[in-house]
């Protein structure tokens, strides 16, 4: 079965964007987009009188971005669970061996 792409244009910081994307996927960088300048006007309002630049207000929104990134790949991170049940696992099973 192909794969359907197809092109969209996305709006980003002031300029038009093209991409090619999977149709299931074109919600996702749309809301992208739309998030990411939502949070350049909000350190654009923010930092107003700083009169910031706006490659400033994309590398605080990145930073952002990618802190939160960071964030949630460390709560689904689950391999210290993992470690901690495979070793529990062997214990057990050296005590079983036992008696």
């Amino acid at each position: 079965m192909p794969t359907d792409f197809f092109k969209i244009q996305l709006y980003v910081a002031e300029k038009h964007y093209p991409l090619k994307c999977k149709r299931i996927e074109e919600g996702i960088y749309r809301k992208a987009a739309t998030n990411i300048n939502e949070k350049i006007i909000r350190y654009s309002s923010k930092f107003a009188a700083a009169k910031l630049e706006l490659k400033d207000l994309l590398a605080m929104t990145a930073i952002e971005i990618s802190a939160d990134n960071l964030r949630i790949r460390q709560i689904q991170d689950v391999s210290p669970v993992f470690d901690k049940i495979e070793a529990l696992d062997r214990e057990l099973e050296e005590y079983l061996k036992v008696i």
